[in-house]
């Protein structure tokens, strides 16, 4: 029994280390579209929901909760915003990989809230 529970734990953690790399690589592909055309267009915004949805599952993996916590210092223009979005989604991807399944990661937890915060305030700037 507790060989199967450790597996399901490293799987988990595995699960969620694929979940930030694909986060990071969201961010860097987000950043790239809205360089090359100046906007972001209907798969930058199916992105953006993709993200959302993996930083609401790398949170709840790490044991974070759902509580609304206000965006600190937020851009004032979509670019800024982006390249900012960019960024975070990095550093998460780094956390998370620097994170032990066995450890309670607060900037793991901080990291996917200023993420989800992030991705509703450039949905702020973009028309659907």
């Amino acid at each position: 029994m507790k060989r199967a529970e450790i597996r399901h734990e490293e799987e988990s953690h595995q699960e969620m280390i694929e979940r930030a790399d694909e986060t990071a690589k969201l961010g860097v592909d987000l950043r790239d579209a809205f360089d090359r055309y100046k906007s972001l267009g209907r798969e930058d915004l199916k992105r953006l929901e993709r993200m959302e949805k993996l930083a609401r599952k790398i949170r709840s993996g790490a044991g974070g909760s759902d509580d609304d916590e206000q965006l600190k210092d937020p851009p004032a223009q979509l670019g800024q915003a982006v390249a900012r979005l960019a960024e975070v989604s990095g550093k998460l991807g780094e956390d998370v990989r620097k994170t032990s399944r066995l450890v309670v990661s607060g900037a793991v937890i901080e990291g996917s809230n200023e993420l989800i915060e992030l991705i509703r305030h450039i949905r702020t700037f973009v028309k659907p």
